[in-house]
């Protein structure tokens, strides 16, 4: 399924002073378990739009079968379930006790083929180009710094060997356009960053990845999206 890494860079991340992924981790039992129980109709909706990015590289590539897939972060294994559930050998990464313990637990209740890894995004335990395919779900909007985003964006593409799925919220929607407006009124700044596609591009340029595709859940009514990089050939 994968490799842990003899050779990665070493990630001296107590050096680099960030610290805005880590202030999503559900460390607590008890908040893993109440984001386990969110409303089925989000979750559908979400597994869907990656089954979408999934359906698209089935198109292009002769055989996925035996691909293997990164789920960072994991969270409490929702998608990293989900895309083992279709036959893929899945791994997922989280930083969070309480969020690796439901994770785990919900592995074993589907009997599905998945691993849960306690990982670092910012220094990944396996090696280069060790994933067929890298899912990063609703998490980069965390963070509000263009910086930290590039440092998670590179590490996430050093692992991975062919796909990197990244959702993102886009500023060009009804709901971001609520957000803003509800900033103005009320002057409280929104815990969730909109980011355009154009940057993330950028990022994933200096890493050797260019666009391939871009799903929206609903065009410019819901802010979510999922963008679909491949790593040109060399």
């Amino acid at each position: 399924m994968k490799a842990l890494a003899e050779n990665t860079p070493f990630c001296a991340t107590e050096d680099l002073g960030k610290d805005e992924h880590r202030s999503r981790i559900k460390h607590s039992l008890q908040q893993a378990e109440k984001y386990s129980h969110r409303n089925q109709g989000k979750h559908r909706a979400e597994m869907a739009l990656i089954d979408r990015a999934m359906s698209y590289i089935r198109r292009i590539e002769k055989n996925t079968e035996d691909f293997t897939i990164l789920d960072a972060p994991c969270g409490v294994g929702r998608a990293t379930i989900f895309l083992a559930q279709q036959g893929y050998a899945t791994t997922g990464v989280d930083l969070g006790a309480g969020a690796i313990k439901v994770a785990r637990e919900q592995v074993e209740l589907n009997s599905v083929n998945a691993t849960i890894d306690k990982a670092d995004l910012l220094c990944l335990p396996y090696a280069n180009h060790c994933f067929d395919v890298t899912l990063c779900f609703r998490f980069i909007h965390h963070l509000p710094t263009p910086l930290h985003r590039q440092e998670i964006i590179a590490e996430l593409c050093r692992v991975t060997h062919q796909y990197l799925f990244i959702s993102y919220l886009s500023p060009w929607s009804a709901t971001s356009m609520k957000r803003k407006i509800r900033k103005l009124i009320s002057g409280t700044e929104s815990v969730q960053h909109c980011n355009s596609l154009a940057e993330l591009e950028g990022y994933f340029a200096a890493q050797g990845f260019i666009l391939a595709k871009d799903f929206a859940q609903t065009p410019f009514v819901h802010s979510l999206h999922l963008a679909v990089f491949v790593r040109k050939a060399q």
